[in-house]
């Protein structure tokens, strides 16, 4: 199996792919660190995403709106 025939099986089975990448990484991190810091891990992770996609679109007042709108009432 050469590189091209590799990328095209990949570029046809995208989602297959990264699925069974994410499963992996997830059955390996569960199984060394355990259940509750896997997931205490992936929420600093999406947490860490969240202020820096917030800081690209926007910078530090992205974070301010963000968080001032979270955390006020609507009547």
């Amino acid at each position: 199996m050469n590189m091209n025939s590799f990328l095209e099986f990949v570029k046809n089975h995208k989602f297959t792919v990264l699925l069974v990448l994410i499963g992996l990484v997830l059955s390996i991190l569960f199984f060394t660190i355990g259940f509750w810091r896997t997931i205490l891990l992936f929420v600093i992770l999406a947490l860490c995403f969240l202020i820096g996609y917030l800081l690209d679109q926007s910078g530090p007042e992205g974070i301010k709106n963000f968080f001032t709108k979270l955390f006020t009432r609507e009547k």
